[in-house]
């Protein structure tokens, strides 16, 4: 494993906690990430201590956009080295004034979108062939209910959710993140609250 590998592999240097944090108030703007563009060119030249350290100024913010969607300790950090192996295969296309902390994002959710399709897929053949007993959503407690609730969305539906009410970034943000439109990430966020909601009264009841 290389010195950049391990580096990736080690969520003990990211402060908080693989499992998904429920939020209880309002979300706080996430913290911003300035990289020294003269550390880009660097990297982009394979200069091995300055990918090492953007490594280590963007791995707070790479572990904690992944965390939001997988719980496993193993899941986190395959997809988070993931991230930064897509990111370093295509840093020549990163200008050294873009917003590169921007650009890993997408990267990022990019990489969650990818396991969460093959998860939805794997699923969806599993349950064609046989029958899985599932615990109740009103058998947990309220925050059990709304991690259930979070994981029964679809991804399309579920992301721009998680970063909106969890990470607390902007419809500006979240679109510049995922791809799509301001307008169709309202809708999604529309869609996905109204989903929330239906579940949970119904199971509530």
């Amino acid at each position: 494993m290389s010195a950049m590998e391990q580096h990736v592999a080690s969520p003990h240097k990211v402060a908080g906690t693989v499992d998904m944090v429920v939020p209880r108030a309002k979300p706080r703007p996430p913290a911003r990430v300035t990289i020294d563009p003269e550390l880009v060119v660097r990297g982009q030249s394979q200069d091995r201590e300055a990918q090492e350290e953007l490594v280590s100024l963007l791995a707070p913010m790479v572990f904690r956009l992944v965390s939001r969607f997988f719980r496993s300790r193993d899941d986190v950090e395959d997809l988070a080295q993931d991230a930064f192996i897509r990111f370093f295969s295509k840093i020549d296309q990163v200008r050294p004034g873009d917003n590169v902390a921007g650009w890993v994002s997408r990267v990022t959710i990019n990489v969650c979108y990818d396991r969460l399709r093959k998860i939805r897929r794997e699923r969806a053949a599993i349950d064609d062939f046989r029958y899985q007993p599932r615990i109740r959503p009103v058998d947990a407690d309220p925050a059990g209910r709304l991690g259930m609730a979070l994981d029964r969305l679809d991804e399309n539906l579920r992301v721009p959710l998680v970063l909106k009410e969890v990470e607390g970034y902007s419809v500006n943000e979240i679109s510049e993140m995922t791809g799509i439109t301001e307008s169709n990430v309202k809708i999604r966020l529309y869609r996905a609250r109204k989903k929330m909601a239906a579940m949970l009264t119904v199971h509530a009841a």
